[in-house]
């Protein structure tokens, strides 16, 4: 247990983060581990390494594994607001499960063996940090043509049949087999949602999701948001709500691998996750991923992406720097 290390006013600090680590997780549909593991890096550097002997190196593990822990507690609020709102496709996301949750595991699973070869990352995180960093650029641009387009009343000539009616090749299959799904329902507030999510290729690039993700700490909606909006045309309403519940269930195989040293010397190694800080964070996220998605019918669906791919751009400037040794948290 950490706390008695700490000063009073570092629980106040780590209460404050979990407000905001709950706030911002099911607002862009993200685990929140990209806010938590700096928070967390920079506290356990300065408040524990001057006062105790902790293994530095073991740091970025525990911060990481503790943030896990804190994602939990997030996710559940959070998709039991979403739940309330009628925001989730459970369809959808239990079909996204099905590849995603493999993903993940194989991917921890590849990062405990890479760890024990003693086998640097630095390579995959370069090119995850490039790429995302250059899809994040991308959207922009399509995101300011698109909002732009809808300024000026821009109209599309031939809009996109979103009914079952006009695929009757899909509609004879069961339902096991359709490639594609329409979905037409209403949330709690009364916003209509009408499109078609298209499983193919989509939802099979959930398992290279999950793996990067869960293999360069990442994982969670920065991994999830961009497959479910980009890959599948998932509107951003529903794809955050989407992603916080997928998160929830995938979350748990992430804590329990990283609770066991598969790979190494140590059969049992869970004292990594600080559960006195994860109770703590807790506390804030729980309440501010309760009321949050209450209100988040009354934002745009450009801002909510625009307001992801910030928080992705963050990320992958984090993960390129760390690797390329020019910061160090």
């Amino acid at each position: 247990m950490l706390f008695e290390f700490f000063p009073w006013w570092a629980y106040l600090a780590l209460f404050a983060a979990g407000l905001l680590s709950g706030a911002v997780s099911p607002t862009f549909g993200i685990g929140g581990g990209l806010l938590n593991v700096p928070i967390l890096l920079i506290a356990f550097k300065w408040l524990l390494l001057p006062k105790i002997d902790f293994d530095e190196n073991l740091l970025g593990a525990t911060a990481t594994a503790t943030s896990l822990g804190v994602i939990i507690f997030t996710a559940l609020s959070g998709s039991i607001s979403y739940i309330r709102e009628k925001r989730i496709d459970y369809s959808l996301a239990f079909r996204f499960m099905i590849f995603a949750i493999p993903g993940a595991i194989s991917g921890a699973l590849f990062s405990q063996w890479l760890k024990s070869q003693d086998v640097n990352k630095d390579v995959f995180q370069i090119i995850f940090g490039a790429t995302m960093i250059t899809i994040a650029l991308y959207k922009f641009a399509t995101i300011f043509i698109a909002w732009n387009k809808k300024r000026k009343g821009w109209i599309p000539e031939d809009e996109e049949c979103l009914e079952e009616d006009c695929d009757q090749e899909q509609m004879q299959r069961p339902w096991w087999k359709r490639t594609v799904f329409y979905r037409n329902f209403e949330d709690k507030r009364g916003v209509k949602f009408n499109y078609r999510a298209k499983l193919l290729p989509g939802i099979f690039i959930a398992i290279v999701g999950g793996f990067v993700g869960a293999t360069l700490g990442l994982g969670g909606g920065v991994i999830y948001v961009p497959i479910l909006t980009m890959a599948l045309g998932v509107p951003a309403g529903i794809a955050t709500a989407t992603s916080t519940f997928v998160i929830l269930f995938a979350t748990p195989f992430a804590v329990l691998i990283r609770s066991f040293d598969i790979f190494g010397p140590d059969t049992f190694a869970a004292a990594s996750i600080q559960w006195d800080i994860v109770f703590l964070m807790a506390a804030g996220a729980i309440i501010t991923a309760n009321i949050v998605p209450r209100f988040l019918h009354k934002i745009k669906s450009e801002i909510i992406l625009a307001g992801f791919w910030t928080l992705a751009t963050f990320a992958a400037f984090r993960v390129l720097l760390k690797s390329l040794d020019i910061i160090d948290w």
